[in-house]
């Protein structure tokens, strides 16, 4: 008492299924059962098993899931790609053996990480530090020479930043000693020109010996390949026939010879 019947509907088949919907040779069956599925969901409801047992068939609610294996922490396994073997680690996105590397954390020019906005980060004051040890010797090169001073006071307050040393250093800095004699020069001069011939004829001479040297060497390791490649096949053939010799002397010596055979079986007379 109070229990509703059980209602239960012709399922919804899948896509699939639908170029089957043309009666099959049981179909008159299959229609008597739905039509007394009714009364087998009845009796079901209060308290009787049912009597047919295709019933259990269409009482299952139709699902369809996707069968996924566990997820693989690696950057290189793409879903349905085809690969060999798959090697997985329990920190994601980690592998030794490759050189796409995405837990290195990306900085700006001042080591600042990227993840912060340009907004804040452009704000921190960047200064050098310099360890104590060497305040002695700032403070000396400060007073020999009074125009590095206010670089040498900031540098051991903390206050020198990157463009104080850029300015420092652009002041300060001594042009290279250039020896141009070791340079050579832009131009050709008269004497150089009239070479000109001369360098172009040594050029071709250069040329011609690499492609004869080119040929000599492709011709020469040609020829030791073939001639290697057929002394190889030769000593496999004659290996070969060595051992089908062998097998068709055994064959015929245990074939024709069966006295000189092991165990051999001697008739007792009675068959």
């Amino acid at each position: 008492p109070g229990l509703k019947p059980l209602r239960l509907c012709t399922p919804v088949l899948p896509i699939c299924f639908l170029p089957l919907l043309s009666p099959p040779p049981g179909a008159a069956d299959m229609a008597g059962l739905l039509r007394r599925m009714p009364a087998l969901a009845s009796r079901s409801a209060a308290g009787r098993a049912p009597s047919s047992p295709a019933l259990g068939v269409f009482a299952v609610q139709q699902k369809r899931s996707l069968h996924m294996s566990g997820a693989r922490h690696h950057q290189a396994v793409n879903p349905g790609w085809p690969v060999m073997y798959a090697i997985s680690y329990d920190k994601p996105g980690w592998d030794p053996e490759m050189e796409l590397e995405y837990d290195v954390m990306p900085r700006d020019e001042f080591g600042v990480p990227a993840h912060i906005p340009p907004e804040l980060s452009t704000t921190i004051r960047h200064t050098y530090y310099v360890p104590p040890q060497y305040y002695p010797f700032l403070k000396k090169l400060g007073d020999d020479t009074p125009e590095l001073k206010p670089y040498m006071d900031k540098l051991m307050n903390g206050e020198l930043t990157f463009d104080d040393y850029e300015e420092m250093f652009y002041a300060f800095a001594k042009p290279l000693k250039i020896h141009r004699p070791r340079i050579a020069m832009p131009y050709r001069t008269a004497e150089e020109m009239k070479k000109t011939d001369e360098v172009f004829w040594e050029g071709a001479w250069l040329s011609f010996r690499q492609r004869v040297l080119g040929d000599y060497l492709s011709r020469h390791y040609l020829r030791d390949f073939i001639a290697g490649m057929g002394m190889g096949l030769y000593l496999a053939w004659l290996y070969i026939q060595g051992h089908r010799q062998y097998r068709i002397d055994m064959k015929l010596f245990y074939l024709e010879a069966p006295e000189h055979k092991i165990n051999w079986i001697k008739p007792r007379g009675d068959l």
